[in-house]
C-alpha cells in the first residue's frame, strides 16, 4: 500500500463520498421529485430534499420546496422546514413559508457559500477569502 493511503479508514472514504455526491448534486438544477397534479392542493413541482443526518430513531428531516401552478399562487416558492425532533407523517405537518423567488435564489447561493465554507472548515484547509486583512 501506498503512503497517501496511510491512516485511510472506510469512514473517511465513506465521508469524502458524501461530500463528492453532494457537490454533485448542486452542479445541474434537480428535476423535480414529485409533480403534483390538478386537483392536489398544490398542483405542481415538488422537490424533496432528506437530510443525511438524523436522530436515532428519528426519520430523518424531509424538506420540501414547491411551486404552485395555481395562477394566484404561483409567483412564490414554498419551503417546509420539518422539525427533526418529531416524529410524525410528515406531509400533513409540514409548515411552508412563501417566498418571492429572488428571495429564494439569494437563500440557495447564501446555502451553497455556507457549505462550501463549512467544508474547507472540517478540512482544515483555508480559504483566500476568509483570510483577515
Amino acid at each position: 500500500m501506498s503512503d497517501a493511503f496511510q491512516g485511510l479508514t472506510l469512514d473517511i472514504v465513506r465521508r469524502e463520498l458524501a461530500q463528492l455526491v453532494a457537490m454533485a448534486d448542486t452542479a445541474e438544477r434537480p428535476k423535480p421529485d414529485v409533480i403534483n397534479p390538478p386537483g392536489h392542493g398544490m398542483a405542481g413541482h415538488e422537490w424533496r430534499v432528506v437530510q443525511g443526518v438524523s436522530l436515532p430513531g428519528v426519520r430523518p428531516p424531509l424538506w420540501v420546496v414547491r411551486t404552485v401552478d395555481d395562477p394566484e399562487a404561483r409567483d412564490s416558492v414554498y419551503v417546509a422546514q420539518p422539525d427533526p425532533y418529531v416524529t410524525y407523517d410528515w406531509e400533513p405537518q409540514l409548515d411552508f413559508t412563501a417566498m418571492n423567488p429572488l428571495d429564494a435564489r439569494r437563500l440557495a447561493v447564501a446555502l451553497l457559500a455556507a457549505a462550501d465554507r463549512a467544508e474547507h472548515l472540517s478540512a482544515g484547509v483555508p480559504r483566500m477569502q476568509d483570510r483577515r486583512r
